[in-house]
């Protein structure tokens, strides 16, 4: 299980290095999706890595060996902890993803930071080169189609309207975020007859992970039945968590998914004033959704029964 990533270091750390480039037409490719992540073959200084997307991350991850053997820039004099899930502690350097390209297509240089993604690697399954987050996607718009497994990165708002125009199903929120990170949150996710805050994760390979205050929200608590424990890893390494399963059914818009789903509840608090829950790619691909993060509209979209 891969857990959101949280890659903040501390304050010493700083600031942006460098801002990513735009490519000038639209790109689409294939992912891999058989970890139920959204994993991205691409080339960085003309080298292929193997890569997560991750719309949970900020900034992006490159692998620390990976950024020395290609000669990245690597600040090691301003390390800082990364934050996010796990029991241990993660060291953090400022670093710069050179000359990224996907599918040919160049993305310029990207603000990173570097750390060993062995825990990682290891709780995916293989290895993981690195991770493009909120500093790669920013300035983006993004279309993950689970339905296809294929990412579209298009050069303008026209292109990518015409790709879901002819979707049936359409729910669409403002793309936002709360605190210091850049996580998208949607407001009115359901659970049960309860309708909650979530973050959006497509760097989770989970479905939904409730936090303590999700069990507050009417009807949850009393829809869990704990099936055991299960392990992941987070920018601080592994972790456990407690598994359940939800018998209420789940609903974002029109899209819903009967009672019964697999879920995990964590052990941090969240806040109904934010987020009681992260939700993740096996959600969203049950749902057989189209996923339209447009980050320069700040506008957030979720399409399905389409036609092409």
């Amino acid at each position: 299980m891969i857990s959101p990533l949280r890659l903040l270091p501390m304050a010493a750390v700083g600031a942006a290095l460098f801002a990513a480039t735009t490519s000038q037409a639209a790109v689409s490719v294939p992912f891999d999706f058989s970890k139920q992540a959204i994993a991205l073959n691409v080339t960085v200084k003309g080298a292929p890595l193997y890569v997560l997307l991750d719309t949970g991350a900020d900034p992006s991850l490159i692998d620390i060996h990976r950024a020395d053997a290609l000669g990245l820039p690597i600040n090691r004099s301003a390390g800082g902890n990364a934050d996010g899930e796990g029991s241990g502690n993660t060291t953090v350097f400022p670093s710069t993803i050179q000359q990224l390209a996907i599918a040919g297509h160049a993305f310029g240089d990207v603000e990173s930071l570097a750390a060993d993604t062995a825990a990682l690697s290891k709780s995916y399954g293989r290895r993981v080169d690195g991770v493009l987050g909120y500093s790669f996607l920013k300035d983006k718009i993004v279309l993950i189609d689970y339905p296809a497994s294929t990412v579209t990165i298009f050069a303008s708002a026209k292109e990518s309207a015409a790709s879901v125009a002819s979707c049936r199903k359409h729910y669409a929120t403002p793309l936002r975020s709360f605190a210091d990170d850049q996580i998208p949150v949607i407001p009115d996710f359901h659970l049960g007859s309860a309708s909650v805050p979530v973050s959006l994760d497509t760097g989770s390979n989970r479905g939904i992970a409730l936090y303590q205050s999700a069990l507050d929200a009417d009807g949850v608590r009393g829809a869990l039945k704990l099936t055991g424990k299960v392990q992941g890893a987070g920018a601080r390494g592994s972790f456990s968590s407690d598994a359940a399963t939800l018998n209420a059914p789940i609903a974002l818009g029109p899209f819903r998914l009967p009672a019964g789903e697999t879920v995990v509840v964590m052990s941090d608090k969240g806040s109904a004033e934010t987020r009681v829950a992260n939700v993740g790619n096996r959600t969203f691909a049950a749902m057989h959704v189209r996923l339209l993060l447009d980050y320069p509209a700040k506008q957030l979209s979720f399409y399905g029964d389409c036609t092409h």
